[in-house]
Formats: structure tokens, C-alpha cells, sequence
């Protein structure tokens, strides 16, 4: 194999593992082990988690939440200094900051193995980026995105940490989300730098609204969950979440339509070709089950099982538009 096929398969392997994580992840919030480590990066200041309770200090629940209202004090501090003040008086006065975070096994080792998936991208992102840097004669932008997706990831794991310091904030959570969707952004523009594409698809604006819609959809989404979170935490039952959810809900819904709207505008655009393309085949398949667990989601109270799920197949929607956009319309940047 020569460089250039190492690299796509490096990268495309990478691309894969970054929606596993994904997938991961969603999992993680679903079950409510979000906080099942409440240190980071080790988990109840170990390096694996504890076996039971009874190997942690009687006082363990305070002197873990002391420890991450220091550090949500230095970031709120941070966040003041350079004049973010509503930011930073939002953690402050967050009154979830202090609550304790009781031992559980099972939780405990569900944000592990998350944890752990995290790890392995971020030694694929390495891997990543020093072949990248290999083809930097053919191609400078390659290499250049490449240290850029390793930098990207390093801020992710720090962003990650402040997840896990601030009791799952809402924001950091999106803003997780937003840093992931951008590290697959980045992934996929080298994954088409060297590939040999032969596909093209009409529309280039409804691609280019259908991308900006489904982010935003993403990010409605997100905001979505959070507001889940929040009655999990007040332990409101599931079948009365919805009825709770506030506008973010019915415009989330809303844009559902919008983007079922575009996707057939964009399949009318092909229609000669529709049945032939693979990837257009693929696109309207993941956007027919995202719209169908969404239905799902949202009336049948909220399956956990379907939360991942919908996530990850948002995700995936993402990042098959905008590989269809830069196929289609990026193609004499290949090397």
C-alpha cells in the first residue's frame, strides 16, 4: 500500500471511531452516567474505577465535589476575566455545582469505558495527523488539518473535563456536541482529499441549506436533552417529559418537516439518478429512521434506548451531507 492509501484508511477508521464515541456517549446520558466518575481524568481518584464504595475515604462525596468546585471556581474566574461574566455567574450560581455524586459500579464503569473510546480516538487522531503530516508535499492542507484535528481533540478532552467539573452544565454539553460534529468535519475533508470520487449529485444550494439545517437541528436537539436532563434530575416520570419540554421541542419538530422538505427537493433534483446513487439511497434512508425515531422519541415517552440512537444517526446525516458537498463540489482539491 502506498502512503495515500494508508493515510484513507487511517482516517476513515478514525471518522468511524469518532461516531462510536458518539454513540458512546449518548449511551452514557441515556442511562444517567454522566456523572458516574465525578473526577476526570481518573475516575474517584483512581486510575480504574472502585470495585465497591468501601475502597473510597467515609468522606468521599464531599472531597469530590470540593474538588470540582475548585476547578469550576478557576474556570469561572477564566470565563470573568476575559468577559464572560453571564457564563461564569451561570456556573457560580448553579445549584447542582455542590451536590455530592454518590459510588455507583455500574455508572462508574459506563463513563469508563466512554473514557476509554476517548483515549483510543485520541491515539488514532495522533496516528491521524502524523500520516497526514507524511503528505504534506502533496498536499500542505492536509497536513494542516490534520495538526488541526489533533489540537481540536486535545480542547475536546479539556472541554470534556469541564463537563464532568461543572455536574453536566447545560452548554457544555452542545458545545461537546459542536466539537465533535467539527472534528468529523475536518476528518471528512481529508477523507475526500484522497479519495478517487467518481459520484456527483445536483444542487448545490439545497446540499449547502440541507447541511446548515440539519446542525442547527442538531444543536435544537441537544438543547432538547438537556432540558431531559434536568427532569431526570428532579426526578419528574418519564411519561410526563414531554408535556414539559418547552418551545426548543416544538421547533426542534418543526424543522423536521423543513428538512424532509429539502431532502425530497434534493432527490427531485436527481430523480434520474436517485435510484443509482448510492449515497443518495443512504442519505434518504438515515433521514426516513432519524424522522421515525424522532416520532418514537416523542411518543412513546422517551425510550432510552432510542436517545443514542437518534443522535447517532443525526450525526451520521451530518456528515454523509456534507461528504456529498465536498465530493460534489471540492473535487479538484483532491490530491
Amino acid at each position: 500500500m502506498n502512503r495515500v492509501s494508508v493515510f484513507r484508511s487511517i482516517n476513515l477508521t478514525t471518522i468511524i471511531a469518532v461516531y462510536l464515541l458518539i454513540l458512546v456517549g449518548g449511551l452514557v446520558r441515556s442511562l444517567g452516567a454522566g456523572m458516574g466518575c465525578p473526577d476526570w481524568p481518573k475516575c474517584f481518584g483512581q486510575y480504574t474505577p472502585p470495585s465497591s464504595s468501601s475502597e473510597l475515604p467515609e468522606n468521599y462525596q464531599e472531597f469530590f465535589t470540593e474538588k470540582r468546585l475548585e476547578k469550576s471556581r478557576r474556570l469561572a474566574s477564566v470565563l470573568s476575566a476575559i468577559g464572560f461574566k453571564k457564563a461564569a455567574d451561570k456556573i457560580l450560581n448553579n445549584p447542582e455545582l455542590a451536590e455530592d455524586t454518590p459510588y455507583s459500579f455500574s455508572k462508574a464503569w459506563i463513563e469508563y469505558i466512554n473514557r476509554i473510546v476517548g483515549v483510543i480516538i485520541g491515539l488514532l487522531i495522533i496516528l491521524n495527523a502524523w500520516w497526514s503530516l507524511k503528505l504534506r508535499k502533496q498536499s500542505a492542507s492536509l497536513a494542516l488539518i490534520g495538526v488541526f484535528a489533533f489540537i481540536l481533540v486535545l480542547f475536546q478532552g479539556w472541554v470534556g473535563s469541564l463537563v464532568v467539573a461543572t455536574n453536566l452544565l447545560p452548554g457544555f454539553i452542545t458545545f461537546h456536541m459542536v466539537l465533535a460534529l467539527l472534528l468529523v468535519a475536518m476528518l471528512l475533508v481529508q477523507q475526500v482529499k484522497v479519495r478517487d470520487l467518481k459520484e456527483e449529485i445536483t444542487g448545490k444550494w439545497p446540499l449547502l441549506i440541507l447541511l446548515v439545517m440539519f446542525f442547527i437541528q442538531i444543536i435544537l436537539g441537544t438543547g432538547v436533552r438537556e432540558q431531559i436532563d434536568v427532569f431526570v434530575h428532579q426526578g419528574i416520570e418519564r411519561g410526563a417529559w414531554i408535556g414539559q419540554l418547552g418551545i426548543g421541542f416544538y421547533i426542534h419538530r418543526s424543522f423536521s418537516l423543513l428538512i424532509v422538505l429539502l431532502t425530497g427537493w434534493l432527490i427531485w433534483l436527481n430523480k434520474e439518478k436517485f435510484l443509482k446513487s448510492p449515497s443518495l439511497l443512504a442519505l434518504a434512508g438515515v433521514i426516513g429512521l432519524e424522522i421515525l425515531l424522532g416520532i418514537v422519541l416523542a411518543y412513546l415517552n422517551v425510550p432510552a434506548a432510542a436517545q443514542p440512537a437518534h443522535l447517532l444517526l443525526g450525526s451520521v446525516g451530518f456528515g454523509m451531507i456534507f461528504y456529498l458537498f465536498l465530493s460534489t463540489y471540492l473535487r479538484h482539491r483532491i490530491i
